[in-house]
């Protein structure tokens, strides 16, 4: 299990990313992503690096719909598209670690330090794919 941290440092990690109305619609632009679980991260359409996630915390506002079947987490996939660089050395995930996104416009970044597994993607554009519910049995 990866549990990371995401922060931004130039306001909410999404401001400027492809997908934002997801997140301002559902949510009421508060999506402050605290403790988030990495399920996987690969390259995707020659370029792109797609990241699932699992999110812990489940923001006070979401849709309706959602609470007709029961969930404890939210399934997010995000995808940082067209990667200018892309630097990843470590032998595994399983780690708690505190990474930093950055998204401007025509520009993104995540970074992630530990001591088993450093990973840095500059890309042209974060792309929020997905937001679901997601129902986690260890979390219950």
């Amino acid at each position: 299990m990866v549990i990371i941290i995401f922060k931004s440092e130039l306001g909410m990690w999404f401001d400027n990313a492809i997908g934002k109305e997801k997140i301002q619609s559902i949510f009421n632009n508060e999506f402050d992503i605290q403790t988030i679980e990495i399920d996987g991260f690969s390259m995707v359409n020659l370029s792109d690096l797609r990241f699932n996630l699992f999110c812990k915390n489940v923001p006070k506002k979401f849709p309706d719909k959602w609470s007709k079947n029961r969930f404890n987490a939210l399934n997010l996939i995000i995808t940082f598209g067209d990667v200018i660089r892309l630097d990843v050395s470590g032998s595994r995930v399983g780690l708690l670690c505190l990474p930093t996104t950055i998204s401007f416009t025509g520009c993104s970044e995540i970074k992630v330090k530990h001591d088993v597994l450093n990973l840095y993607c500059k890309s042209k554009f974060l792309t929020i794919e997905s937001i679901r519910p997601y129902l986690d049995e260890r979390w219950d």
